[in-house]
């Protein structure tokens, strides 16, 4: 895991695929440090939410080209209540329907959205190194793109029964089997887009936490934040 270079405050980057663990880690981590707390994946849900609702074609890369920049998202960064806004309407449940899981991959693969919800992420972070000393990013392009200078990155993964299995406890879905196909089918479509797909930097630590207890996986990333802490602040000093 490479150094940051920002000093103000630390940046804990988190990918994975769906069901790892990555938001309930997240969350945990930030309220344990007192930091901030950005679901990247819940912008990409928001504005997938926005296209569908005015009845925009998800399909039609053109059309949502056209209109990525048109949606107002307000993200809160409370590890504790992360409220999602669009134009001024609390969408935080609404995202997490079945129609936007089963859109979300074609609308985060267009590039003008990527960039915009980037630059977006980016000034987020930034603005939380500078108020509260850092925040805990999760999502599938962190380490990759939005910082990949983060001073800690870690890959978080599962076995896809325990990520279906996971899923299933969040949607109370009874099809364990046809839920563990979607996630394996949205794995293939993150990992094989053209722009920002989901993979592994060579620098990130791989987490495999199908063995693990929430609170186990926690404590291992706030042991890698102290640690990176402490190194900056040796540095520092010297």
């Amino acid at each position: 895991m490479r150094a940051q270079g920002n000093t103000e405050g630390i940046v804990i980057a988190i990918d994975g695929p769906s069901g790892s663990g990555k938001s309930s880690t997240a969350r945990g981590v930030a309220r344990s440090r007192g930091l901030r707390y950005l679901d990247t994946g819940a912008m990409y849900r928001a504005v997938t939410w926005w296209m569908l609702d005015r009845n925009v074609d998800v399909g039609d890369t053109a059309a949502v080209a056209e209109r990525a920049w048109l949606p107002e998202l307000d993200m809160g960064t409370d590890p504790a209540s992360p409220a999602v806004r669009v134009d001024g309407a609390d969408v935080a449940h609404a995202i997490r329907s079945p129609e936007v899981t089963a859109r979300v991959s074609a609308v985060s693969a267009v590039p003008a959205v990527r960039e915009r919800l980037v630059s977006q992420q980016r000034d987020l972070i930034a603005e939380a190194q500078r108020a509260v000393g850092g925040i805990v990013v999760e999502g599938r392009d962190i380490t990759t793109v939005v910082a990949p200078d983060a001073a800690v990155k870690i890959y978080l993964t599962a076995s896809a029964e325990a990520r279906a299995q996971r899923r299933g406890n969040e949607t109370q879905a009874q099809d364990l089997a046809a839920t563990q196909a979607e996630l394996l089918q949205r794995d293939l479509l993150d990992s094989n887009r053209a722009d920002s797909p989901l993979t592994r930097t060579e620098d990130a630590l791989e987490l495999e936490t199908s063995g693990f207890t929430l609170d186990e996986v926690i404590a291992i990333v706030v042991g890698l934040a102290d640690e990176a802490t402490g190194e900056r602040q040796h540095s520092s000093t010297l």
